[in-house]
């Protein structure tokens, strides 16, 4: 079964965004998304029981309670994807990306749908969306590579991106510089760089680059020297490539 996101009724969504501008979701309280969290709880156990009517009344309340809980409306897209409604399916899968663009879930759901409808070149953009959102090893994401695969995509072509995608989100988050000085930075830029760097060199290191890997690492060393996770990671890496050998 697929990953779960759901999605407000049509006539609810249209009410909302009628009745209120954007500061219109801060009027939902605490309480209310808590509230809706617990409901849309309720709609997972409903669905895995099979009753997808029960399970679609539960999301929708959901994101009635809280219309910014992007999981709901994927939720209640898979639901309309399983009844044949795409066109609403492909709207709510939309709106969860919309809510929350690092929920991978709904980038896949969209790929499956398109590759359905025959619309390759969509069904490639999302399943490397879900690829670049993701773990590199996640169930999901390995899913997604041997979709890509199918139509065409090597891993080696997702790879660069995924780096990058991965790097810029870092470095917006971190504010952290990709490409360190040396010694001339100030110690807190030193231990950032050095973060970004071993971030870096796991992914490679999951990817099977490892000398790739362990030159980032090496890279994170110099500028942490004391960081012990660094150091550890390094010794993975090494024990990794000893054991191919």
């Amino acid at each position: 079964m697929k990953k779960i996101i759901p999605h407000l009724s049509a006539i609810t969504l249209s009410f909302l965004l009628l009745s209120c501008a954007t500061p219109c979701f801060a009027q939902f309280s605490a309480e209310s998304k808590k509230t809706a969290v617990m409901y849309r709880d309720k709609g997972l156990d409903a669905q895995k029981n099979g009753d997808l009517d029960t399970a679609l009344v539960y999301y929708q309340k959901a994101m009635e309670l809280d219309p910014t809980l992007a999981v709901a409306y994927n939720d209640a897209g898979v639901i309309y994807e399983a009844r044949g409604w795409n066109d609403r399916a492909k709207q709510a899968y939309g709106k969860a990306i919309e809510l929350d663009p690092a929920l991978a879930s709904p980038y896949y759901n969209l790929g499956s749908i398109y590759e359905k409808e025959g619309d390759l070149e969509k069904a490639a953009y999302y399943f490397k969306q879900r690829v670049l959102i993701g773990d590199w090893n996640d169930e999901w994401s390995v899913k997604a590579r041997k979709e890509l695969k199918s139509l065409g995509i090597s891993d080696p072509e997702v790879q660069e991106g995924f780096l990058d995608e991965n790097m810029a989100r870092m470095e917006a988050m971190q504010d952290i510089n990709a490409q360190p000085s040396g010694n001339d930075l100030d110690p807190k830029t030193r231990k950032r760089n050095a973060r970004l760097h071993l971030l870096r060199g796991k992914q490679l290191s999951s990817m099977g680059r490892f000398d790739e890997a362990i030159l980032e690492l090496g890279i994170a060393v110099t500028l942490d020297p004391k960081n012990k996770e660094i150091k550890k990671t390094l010794e993975d890496v090494n024990r990794k490539i000893l054991a191919t050998h």
